[in-house]
């Protein structure tokens, strides 16, 4: 009887953990890659398996509760987790989400395998957040967020590449039919980014254009431009962009162009053939990559 008792109460206190919505999702990837430089050229096949374990409750007070574990194949953690609380005053994420600039990035960047971006990663500051909050909606089709991120004395914060200094940041966005403009304010200790990104989506035809520029306490400034567009024909999807970085001064930097087709054939299952090639970085290899995608 003291048996019976005792699990009835160790039940009482678990119970609460099986009041949340559990679901399991991810993606595998198989891709063969061959890149090549003016010196040299090499092949190679590489899979990439990731999964996400998501979970949504509701508190006491009616507050929406949700959160999200990601995992790299191995079974650890990707850094990636977060615990957001939504309700009339909003949504705050906790833990990481993406910061101001880098919710407006990517954009143009359909491509599963090869790099679009023209950049050496020096110049964007295109980070996550440790606190993030979205604000309630003023108005239809607008929506603002707030990111910050402190330092760590140990690491840097996570958008500074190891510097230690916080990151500040706000994005806005407003959306009507098939149009869509988000601008953002980013500081990450002495760099500042302003950016803004134009979507535009109809009968199959998506144009996509991002502008940014980041600038150091020195002043030296750094513009970074891109554009791209995808045309979906029943189950097969074309994909373009180019993107370039100039220095304020007008020095080119980068200039990527990449293509690539994709064809859905069912089940969550894609195949897909793409292509990236670099003008001015000579360091940087064209790519060319074919493979196939299963996402679950």
């Amino acid at each position: 009887m003291k048996k019976i008792i005792a699990l009835a109460v160790a039940s009482a206190f678990v119970a609460p953990a099986f009041a949340a919505e559990v679901s399991l999702s991810g993606s595998s990837e198989w891709s063969h890659v061959e890149q090549s430089t003016t010196a040299t050229t090499t092949t190679n096949a590489q899979m990439d398996t990731a999964f996400t374990i998501g979970f949504t409750t509701e508190t006491n007070n009616g507050l929406a509760v949700s959160g999200d574990i990601n995992m790299d194949a191995d079974g650890t953690h990707d850094g990636g987790n977060s615990i957001s609380l939504a309700g009339p005053f909003g949504k705050i994420t906790l833990g990481d989400d993406s910061g101001a600039m880098d919710s407006i990035d990517g954009a143009t960047d359909p491509f599963l395998v090869v790099d679009h971006d023209a950049t050496d990663g020096s110049t964007q500051n295109f980070s996550d957040a440790d606190v993030t909050w979205a604000l309630p909606s003023l108005a239809e089709g607008l929506s603002v967020k707030l990111a910050y991120s402190p330092k760590d004395a140990e690491t840097g914060a996570h958008a500074s590449d190891g510097t230690v200094s916080d990151q500040f940041g706000v994005m806005v966005g407003f959306s009507v039919g098939g149009l869509g403009v988000k601008v953002a304010s980013q500081e990450v200790g002495t760099d500042s980014d302003q950016g803004i990104t134009l979507t535009y989506a109809i009968e199959g035809l998506g144009l996509a254009y991002e502008s940014h520029q980041n600038e150091t306490s020195a002043g030296v400034k750094v513009n970074y431009r891109a554009y791209g567009a995808t045309y979906s024909m029943g189950d097969i999807t074309f994909a373009y962009s180019n993107a370039a970085e100039k220095t304020s001064g007008g020095a080119d930097i980068a200039d990527t162009t990449a293509v690539g087709v994709h064809y859905d054939l069912g089940g969550g299952v894609t195949a897909f053939a793409e292509s990236a090639s670099e003008d001015i970085i000579s360091t940087k290899p064209d790519t060319t990559a074919v493979g196939i995608v299963v996402a679950f």
